[in-house]
């Protein structure tokens, strides 16, 4: 039979293994999925938009957090028409005329499913 000294040295044992384990599991998934990186100040600006000169750039900017706004599509068009696939194209298009609007998440989806 175990005394109270032993049985209260295992519990802080299996709580101290239990504890290393959520921290392990914490940084493994920090490295291996890049949670927490990259979301700037999360106050997303127009300003933070007209720093893309392709697609690519604009919807990096915008899974940052760094870019927000519903640009006019004839302008976004002219500005990253050569940077985008023919099926890219057609998805912004078919977006900005499902609601006669364009938002960047809209953009970022058509970009990451298209490239």
């Amino acid at each position: 039979m175990m005394d109270f000294e032993e049985t209260a040295m295992r519990i802080l044992l299996v709580l101290a293994i239990i504890m290393i384990v959520i921290v392990i599991i914490g940084i493994s998934s920090t490295i291996v999925y890049g949670w927490g990186t990259k979301h700037g100040d999360n106050k997303p600006t127009e300003k933070g938009c007209n720093a893309a000169h392709t697609l690519k750039e604009y919807a990096r900017l915008v899974d940052d957090m760094k870019c927000k706004g519903e640009p006019e599509l004839k302008e976004f068009m002219e500005k990253y028409h050569s940077s985008m696939n023919e099926e890219q194209h057609k998805c912004i298009e078919h977006r900005a005329d499902l609601g006669n609007e364009l938002y960047e998440d809209e953009i970022m989806k058509c970009y990451k499913k298209h490239d």
